[in-house]
């Protein structure tokens, strides 16, 4: 997640030449096997996209055809980025179709990036990699500061590999081992040790069991399938993402982004347990709607879907009467526009107590520092440390009919307002299905939300894996040192109803920290199998939470997990309500 930014904020350097308004020839289409790029053949078809996409950019065209069959592109083949394959700027009305269409990649790129892009359209493609950007092996030998995989077949090596991340499978079920490891960071190098058997060299003691399937991930962030920067009425649909060095699409900054029959999954047919490396999707600091239909997003090493208002920005320096000095936690960018309404938090609750409007934003040259200009006076109370949270990047949500299953971390977070997540389905996921949450441990992904709705969802063997929460189901905020807050009011006015939880080993649904919370018509099963601690025993569990409100929520003591003791814990500072008769 943490690149997801910087992968973006490069599109500003990459335009295509000569953009024509988009009703000079809007049903014209060009076929990109009209300029060398033509499928089934091992010859290498960059070229001849970016030429098509320059004669759409020229002649005003904007329909870009990829007949039926399969197209092959190499990383470092575009002279004009080394870093995304098709990068498109400012080219509205443009509709890419590609039903029938398979894109092959090699190598670590990106694949499309838009940038200040509306009314964009892009269907029917699939996205994969002859050699996927990780490996997969079971541990043949282990030692505390290294160990070996043997590859499984299709993940050739030959030594000098980069592992930014690996992670255990259990060798059977080919699903993330049960709190199995889950390392980013810790590999210094490594070397073949005979054909077919890569030693993974670490930087600290990691207890590694022999008999494991691991998976090696060699890039995780950066290098998404589709990204989009400030795009403007954006429809994605029926395509197929299988792999990527990334996310298979994040979109930073864009307004009204549809999703629909959005596919991230595991090649059928191959022995993968991974599809993309990172996120399925990722959304930041966007705003109008965001809309997910019968999407599916399966085998990702990081979350279904993320969507944030943006980036927390800690106050610094007290500039003047209206300016302050602030930054990511990360020194990551998120410059706000003029106009935008930032609320200010102490970090000690993270409650609002003020909403400042932008005058002015720009990020400044050293250690990502921006500084930010206001239209009225900051208030008195106002001191260093406290957080700016962007609440005009807030888009709502609407996701329905969609499908998460067999990744690593969580299903799908929320970190947004007026949301609304109906009929989804969360399988195997090794942390949450749903995180409604805020947070300023590390990311510093705002926002507090603010009317959630997830209602006839299943989340089935959620939450058991090494990355694990405290519930399947969460609201919840953390502040440093991943302290609870200390009283209502982060998150406001969500309701789960009607959605059943079976199987999870914590709690089923836990709350902390909001201020109207309604529980209702909620099924559990087998909550509480192995607790991690003692409020995981506890089917649901809420604390520093107020107008609570418990309906015909069904748990039934028989049908709970070893770890189980009680239905309901509720916390001293906890305030109900009782239901209207």
């Amino acid at each position: 997640m943490s690149s997801v930014t910087l992968a973006l904020a490069a599109l500003a350097c990459v335009a295509l030449a000569g953009s024509v308004p988009a009703e000079a020839a809007p049903r014209q289409a060009v076929r990109v096997t009209d300029f060398g790029a033509l499928p089934d053949d091992e010859a290498d078809d960059t070229a001849g996209v970016l030429a098509a996409l320059d004669r759409c950019a020229e002649s005003g065209a904007r329909r870009l055809v990829f007949p039926p069959g399969r197209y092959r592109f190499r990383a470092g083949a575009n002279p004009r980025s080394q870093s995304v394959l098709f990068p498109v700027t400012r080219l509205d009305g443009l509709t890419i179709e590609g039903v029938g269409a398979e894109l092959v990649c090699s190598g670590i790129t990106g694949v499309f990036a838009f940038d200040h892009c509306r009314s964009l359209r892009v269907r029917g493609l699939s996205i994969d990699w002859d050699r996927p950007p990780f490996s997969i092996g079971r541990v043949v030998a282990a030692a505390p500061r290294h160990f070996d995989v043997e590859m499984e077949e299709g993940y050739p090596v030959e030594g000098g590999e980069p592992v930014q991340a690996f992670m255990s499978y259990d060798p059977k079920t080919r699903l993330p081992a049960r709190r199995g490891l889950d390392v980013y960071g810790a590999v210094t190098s490594t070397e073949l040790v005979r054909p077919g058997v890569l030693r993974v060299r670490l930087s600290r003691d990691i207890a590694v069991p022999v008999g494991v399937l691991m998976a090696l991930r060699h890039q995780v962030y950066a290098y998404n399938a589709f990204e989009l920067h400030r795009c403007r009425d954006v429809v994605v649909e029926d395509c197929t993402v299988y792999t990527c060095p990334g996310m298979g699409l994040a979109a930073l900054v864009c307004e009204d982004v549809t999703l629909r029959r959005f596919r991230v999954l595991l090649r059928p047919g191959t022995n993968r347990v991974l599809s993309a490396t990172a996120d399925g999707s990722h959304f930041g600091g966007c705003k109008g709607t965001v809309r997910l239909e019968g999407c599916v997003f399966e085998g990702m090493g990081d979350d279904g879907a993320n969507i944030k208002s943006g980036l927390y920005l800690t106050v610094r320096r007290i500039a003047d009467e209206r300016v302050v000095l602030a930054q990511h936690s990360l020194k990551m960018a998120d410059v706000p526009d003029p106009g935008d309404r930032l609320e200010v938090s102490h970090p000690e609750d993270l409650l609002p107590y003020a909403t400042l409007r932008v005058r002015k934003a720009e990020l400044l040259p050293e250690d990502g520092m921006h500084r930010v200009e206001l239209e009225n006076p900051l208030p008195a109370d106002l001191r260093e440390g406290d957080v700016l949270g962007n609440a005009s990047r807030a888009p709502k949500v609407r996701i329905s009919d969609c499908v998460v299953r067999r990744n690593r971390a969580r299903g799908m977070l929320l970190q947004t307002r007026d949301v609304r997540v109906e009929r989804c389905r969360f399988e195997d996921c090794t942390s949450g299905a749903v995180y409604v949450m805020t947070e300023i441990v590390h990311f510093n992904e705002s926002i507090g939300t603010r009317d959630v709705v997830v209602r006839d969802c299943v989340a089935e063997n959620c939450n058991y894996g090494a990355a694990m929460g405290d519930g399947a189901l969460m609201v919840f905020a953390w502040l440093r040192d991943f302290a609870a807050p200390p009283r209502p009011g982060v998150h406001r006015n969500v309701r789960l109803e009607r959605n059943t939880v079976r199987g999870t080993d914590n709690c089923a649904i836990f709350v902390s920290g909001t201020q109207g919370i309604t529980l209702k018509g909620n099924v559990i099963e087998q909550a509480c199998r192995k607790p991690t601690g003692d409020q995981g025993r506890s089917a649901v569990a809420i604390r520093s939470s107020s107008g609570i409100l418990l309906e015909g929520n069904r748990i039934d003591p028989g049908r709970q997990g070893a770890g189980f003791e009680s239905a309901v814990t509720l916390a001293e500072d906890c305030v109900v309500v009782e239901p209207a008769r």
